[in-house]
């Protein structure tokens, strides 16, 4: 139980890390769109595992490293890098997601005051009831 939140925490810390890089935000925020617009869950592991290589080759963190050495330890390994970036792009998605909702349940309470203040529209004739039938 300990080594479990243990690695939360070094989880977390990671994350942090990621986020003040910058380069962590922007997945975040890709993410985000993702959910938002409504693509694929399937690819949030893929972005994740991308944008979990990217930082491992291409981004250099030597600047942030200062700050919490064992997590700049454990972001060294590019397996524990992708294991963070799937956790950022998963989190994005979902936030993503329920940003949409929540702009849409806005939107749907907005438009319902309109409707009661209408009038109510005079009776059609098409809504009368059909006349009874004599039987012969």
């Amino acid at each position: 139980m300990i080594k479990l939140i243990r690695f939360v925490g070094l989880i977390i810390q990671s994350i942090l890390i990621e986020f003040l890089h910058v380069f962590g935000l922007v997945a975040f925020l890709l993410a985000a769109a993702l959910g938002y617009f409504r693509l694929p869950s399937w690819l949030v592991p893929i972005v994740g595992i991308v944008c979990g290589i990217i930082a491992d080759k291409f981004i250099d963190q030597t600047e942030v490293i200062a700050l919490l050495e064992r997590a700049a330890s454990a972001n060294q390994r590019g397996g524990f890098l992708v294991i963070v970036y799937i956790i950022i792009v998963a989190v994005g998605y979902v936030t993503g997601a329920y940003a949409r909702g929540a702009v849409h349940r806005r939107k749907i309470a907005q438009a319902t005051p309109r409707q009661a203040v209408q009038p109510p529209q005079a009776a059609s004739p098409a809504a009368k009831q059909p006349q009874k039938r004599k039987r012969s």
